[in-house]
């Protein structure tokens, strides 16, 4: 038998739960995993995922690693104990079977990598919540409700969170927020795009990251990145001022728009960054975009069929062409568009 110290009980709408910490040496002989194909019918749990358990073991030997709670029935195999009469709800857990797992399968298959798979001896200090026991169909109730419910983090969430860590998240949100810039009013920071705000923080962050990375810009500093981004799409929505204030008639306002102008911009920002000045030269930005002021971005327009990352590569070997007389070669192969690019050209 395994006993757990230092455990809280209490009661939850009529059921007596427990709180407190197993050590992660005694993880695996504490659960069972009540798979859906159980043989005793019980079982409803997906199917182990070892490489997402060993990303979480890894998780697990950073420094800021937090383990957060597993969710458990102990089905009537834990005795609790308090320590003094006098505080009934402190005491210890003489635990006498293991417990079903209700949530946390992954954490728990990842706690036994750390161990094995990754040879770290260290125990560590696993929180939980228990119900003392519970009723097949509350079990699987409870399983239905955290995995039915439960809604994931957007991308651009993320990237919000990490304002402070990555500097083209910050580059973007400064981007998104400034009242000086194109992109004001247009992106939205932790929800999903709409038709007033097309943009997402994080397709910003991206078109960001495919202008600079790589290009002589990058040995800029944050400030100057977003000055030489902010530099380019001023430019562009001055160009194209009716494509870029329209909310639904034109294709500009969209993923596949920003994007495709992020790529030519990067082509753009390097054809006037000044060695020896080490900055662009903003006359040559303004210069070269406006030889793409003829680019017809109407939905019923040339590029109506036009969409997702075909569509973007194709855009962009047109603007591509119209500023440098070549083309973009796509890194994939692309699809016969319904279109001729010299049409679209002129």
């Amino acid at each position: 038998m395994i006993t757990i110290e230092r455990v809280i009980r209490s009661e939850q709408k009529g059921r007596i739960i427990y709180q407190g910490n197993l050590m992660s040496q005694h993880a695996d002989a504490l659960s069972t995993i009540p798979l859906y194909n159980h043989p005793d019918g019980t079982g409803y749990q997906r199917p182990f995922d070892s490489a997402r358990a060993l990303s979480y073991a890894k998780y697990l030997e950073q420094d800021d690693a937090c383990l957060t709670p597993i969710i458990l029935n102990a089905d009537g195999k834990w005795t609790f104990e308090p320590y003094d009469p006098n505080f009934p709800d402190f005491g210890r857990l003489t635990c006498q079977g293991p417990a079903r797992v209700i949530d946390g399968q992954h954490r728990l298959g990842g706690i036994d990598k750390y161990h094995r798979q990754l040879l770290n001896e260290e125990p560590l200090p696993v929180p939980f919540l228990a119900f003392h026991v519970l009723y097949p169909e509350e079990e699987v109730s409870i399983f239905d409700t955290i995995n039915t419910n439960q809604v994931g983090l957007t991308k651009s969430l993320l990237v919000y969170l990490k304002r402070d860590k990555e500097e083209y998240a910050r580059i973007a949100i400064d981007l998104a927020e400034r009242t000086d810039s194109p992109f004001y009013n247009l992106v939205v920071v932790v929800t999903k795009k709409t038709t007033e705000r097309p943009f997402t923080l994080d397709h910003l962050k991206r078109a960001c990251e495919l202008m600079i990375q790589g290009s002589p810009l990058e040995e800029l500093g944050l400030e100057q990145k977003r000055l030489a981004v902010m530099v380019y799409f001023r430019e562009i929505s001055r160009v194209f001022e009716e494509a870029w204030n329209s909310k639904t008639a034109f294709k500009l306002r969209s993923v596949m728009g920003l994007m495709s102008c992020a790529t030519v911009g990067r082509n753009i920002l390097e054809a006037a960054w000044q060695p020896d000045k080490g900055w662009i030269d903003e006359g040559e930005v303004k210069r070269l975009v406006w030889k793409m002021h003829s680019f017809d971005w109407s939905r019923t327009g040339q590029i109506r069929y036009a969409s997702g990352i075909p569509g973007q590569r194709y855009v962009s070997q047109v603007l591509n062409y119209m500023v440098f007389g070549v083309p973009v070669k796509a890194s994939k192969p692309v699809p016969t568009p319904k279109f001729k690019m010299e049409e679209q050209v002129g």
